[in-house]
């Protein structure tokens, strides 16, 4: 038992969600496969369609569980925008292919350390693949859990390295989450803030807020403004993605999740081979819709009163 207990705690904190891609589900069940499909329909003129599959393994081994991840996402972008600085033309499909290993040893006083590396390769593929397409992407953490199973509280400490907030960039941790009861639990800071209503066994609703982001390559060689041309410019999208989810559960092992919500104040940006802004769309906040399915795993019930 102990051991499984790590190996969910790994799956559902450790993965966190395959590195926080752009959709978030609201389950405390680990879902070792999830699909997606998202649309942000209008953003002043630029609409976003997300596809996405993610794959998660755990094992527990000796005193801690070792696991992997796998994903990948594609980002459809329909500009309606037009310039004279620019192609957008080859920016219209990234894809995004995430791998990576994870680690969780359990430490004294019920706390437990969480170490994630990886990589993220995202890319329109337009001329072939080069080191301009990958972004290292890492966490350290530090968990405790303490409490009953319908009645318990989770910490989060730590650190992320990753294009969750658009360019990569370190920034900190810090969660707390409780369950306060069989039907209520809610989660403060980063990577979600949500507040969760478990209506039954089968249905749930939640209102969750977490940071979104894509910082894609263009290999081509594009003309810019003038005469001059660049290759490996980047995409940069990034914004807080507020939202209500309902998720059912059809059977013990597969459950679909529906959500809408609203992206306030995004950025959506083309930039040059050093990261400097090109062009800037200036989209409008807008709505936000997501269709999946996860396979989900049942989290045993523990006592953790220390």
């Amino acid at each position: 038992m102990k051991k499984w207990m790590l190996l969910v705690g790994m799956m559902t904190i450790g993965s966190l969600k395959a590195q926080l891609p752009i959709f978030i589900g609201n389950s405390n069940e680990p879902e070792p496969i999830s699909i997606n499909y998202g649309l942000l329909p209008d953003l002043g003129g630029t609409e976003i369609q997300n596809y996405g599959l993610n794959l998660s393994f755990a094992k527990p081994i000796k005193k801690g569980v070792l696991g992997a991840r796998l994903g990948y996402q594609l980002f459809s972008f329909d500009f309606n925008s037009s310039t004279n600085l620019v192609n957008l033309s080859t920016f219209e499909d990234i894809h995004s292919i995430n791998t990576g290993v994870f680690y969780l040893r359990p430490l004294k006083n019920n706390w437990r350390m969480v170490v994630s590396v990886g990589t993220t390769l995202t890319s329109n593929f337009g001329d072939g693949i080069s080191e301009e397409d990958f972004v290292f992407n890492a966490i350290l953490g530090f968990t405790k859990r303490w409490g009953e199973d319908n009645r318990f509280s989770n910490l989060l400490v730590g650190a992320f390295y990753g294009t969750q907030f658009g360019e990569p960039i370190v920034f900190p941790a810090v969660s707390f989450s409780q369950q306060l009861n069989e039907h209520w639990s809610y989660s403060l800071g980063i990577p979600v803030t949500g507040l969760t209503y478990r209506v039954n066994a089968k249905h749930s609703v939640a209102i969750l807020a977490s940071p979104q982001g894509i910082f894609g390559n263009n290999s081509n060689e594009i003309a810019v403004e003038g005469n001059a041309t660049l290759k490996n410019t980047k995409l940069q999208f990034n914004g807080i993605n507020t939202r209500l989810s309902y998720r059912y559960l059809f059977t013990k092992n597969l459950a679909f999740v529906g959500e809408v919500g609203f992206v306030p104040n995004p950025t959506l940006q083309i930039l040059d081979d050093e990261n400097e802004e090109i062009f800037d769309f200036d989209p409008e906040s807008g709505a936000y819709f997501n269709l999946g399915l996860r396979f989900v795993l049942q989290r045993p019930k523990q006592n953790n009163s220390k």
